[in-house]
């Protein structure tokens, strides 16, 4: 009998201990679906973020690409808008050149006309008392001592009129024109081959008499330019700057303003100065920026960080 009542105690522990265990499998077993399908409902809005964010990230960077290829465009635009510019520049610089010989040539031969009826007029004038002297011989008048001088004859001769008062055409110049004659374009591009020799005084006293000569015309400031690029050569840096500077005080519109800048800032690193550099390369940089001045300026900046 107590065999018997110990077997049928372990049979129920058994039995109880089996439905506990099936339960607590279904339960974890529910907690498991419900655990999947939680997951697949975050699988699916995740697929659905990424697929959001994927089709955004194509749709930026389509953005982003027709933004550089417009950036190119533009870029292109502007170097081509400067290029024109430049070119304009030069046929602008040209016909302003080809104008101030013009004006100079036509002052030029005004004198020389002014000069050819001044000496039409003197001619006219001895004719005319020479005439008056021939009618008066005939009548057996006495001939004034004025008249004399203007009288003509195989026992008088008079004497050949100073080489000065001879009659010049238009058009052909005296030697004294040809030693002053000299076209603005001309004595700017004798003063410029002396620079490109390296004779930088020559240079120098060239572009001086330019603007002592021609201070109004087209290329006053590139010979103000020339003479800051003289004192350059001959290592003169100060003078050099003062040159420069007066390029930027006096022309302030001349396209040789950039160039100006940039050599003043170099020469205020051969003397030593690199705070004055700086600066002068920043406005070149800053006013600047499309020139092939603004690109050495910059380059020159980063070289000196």
């Amino acid at each position: 009998m107590r065999g018997l009542r110990v077997s049928l105690l372990l049979a129920g522990t058994v039995a109880f201990l089996g439905c506990a265990t099936q339960a607590n499998v279904m339960d974890l077993q529910l907690s498991l679906e419900k655990t999947e399908t939680q997951q697949a409902e975050i699988q699916n809005r995740l697929k659905v973020v990424e697929s959001y964010f994927k089709e955004r990230s194509t749709t930026v960077q389509r953005g982003q690409a027709d933004i550089v290829i417009k950036l190119d465009q533009v870029a292109v635009d502007l170097q081509a808008a400067q290029g024109k510019l430049e070119e304009n520049s030069h046929l602008l610089a040209d016909v302003s050149q080809r104008m101030d010989d013009q004006v100079f040539h036509s002052k030029e031969l005004t004198g020389r006309l002014d000069a050819l009826d001044g000496q039409i007029a003197a001619l006219e004038k001895s004719v005319a008392d020479l005439g008056r002297a021939v009618q008066a011989i005939e009548k057996g008048v006495t001939v004034p001592p004025e008249l004399k001088s203007s009288e003509t004859s195989e026992s008088e001769p008079t004497e050949a009129a100073p080489s000065d008062q001879r009659i010049v055409l238009p058009g052909r110049p005296t030697e004294r024109d040809k030693a002053t004659g000299t076209s603005p374009s001309e004595a700017y591009g004798l003063a410029y081959n002396d620079y490109l020799k390296g004779h930088y005084d020559l240079a120098l006293l060239g572009f001086q008499n330019f603007l002592t000569q021609f201070k109004m015309t087209s290329l006053a400031p590139n010979a103000q330019y020339w003479i800051g690029e003289s004192f350059y050569g001959k290592k003169d840096y100060v003078k050099a700057i003062e040159a420069f500077d007066k390029i930027v005080g006096d022309y302030p519109k001349s396209d040789k303003v950039p160039g100006a800048l940039l050599k003043a800032g170099y020469a205020w690193l051969e003397i030593g100065v690199p705070v004055k550099a700086r600066s002068y390369l920043k406005r070149v940089v800053e006013s600047y920026p499309l020139s092939n001045e603004g690109k050495l300026a910059k380059n020159k900046l980063a070289e000196l960080k």
